[in-house]
C-alpha cells in the first residue's frame, strides 16, 4: 500500500534517495570491476536501478508501514506527543 496522501513528498523523496544511492553504488562498482567507459558505466548503472526499482518500492512501503504501525512519526506540522 502506498504512503498516505499527506506522506507523498516523504515517500517520493525516500525512493529518489534509495534509487540515487543505487545509481552510484552500481556505477562506482561497475567502473571498478570492468573498468569500461565512463557513458557505459552510467548505463550499465542506470539499468541496474531500473531493474533495482521494484524492490525499492517495496522497501519503501514496510518502511512507511512501520511508521504507521507504530504511530511514533507524525504528519507533517504534527508535534510529538
Amino acid at each position: 500500500m502506498r504512503a498516505a496522501p499527506r506522506r507523498h513528498l516523504s515517500y517520493a523523496s525516500l525512493v529518489l534517495l534509495l534509487a540515487a544511492d543505487v545509481l552510484a553504488l552500481a556505477a562506482l562498482l561497475l567502473n571498478q570491476w570492468f573498468a569500461p567507459g565512463a557513458l557505459l558505466t552510467w548505463l550499465l548503472a542506470a539499468a541496474v536501478t531500473a531493474v533495482a526499482m521494484p524492490a525499492l518500492l517495496r522497501l519503501s512501503d514496510r518502511v512507511f508501514a512501520a511508521a504507521r504501525a507504530s504511530r511514533s512519526v507524525p504528519f507533517t506540522g504534527e508535534s510529538f506527543p
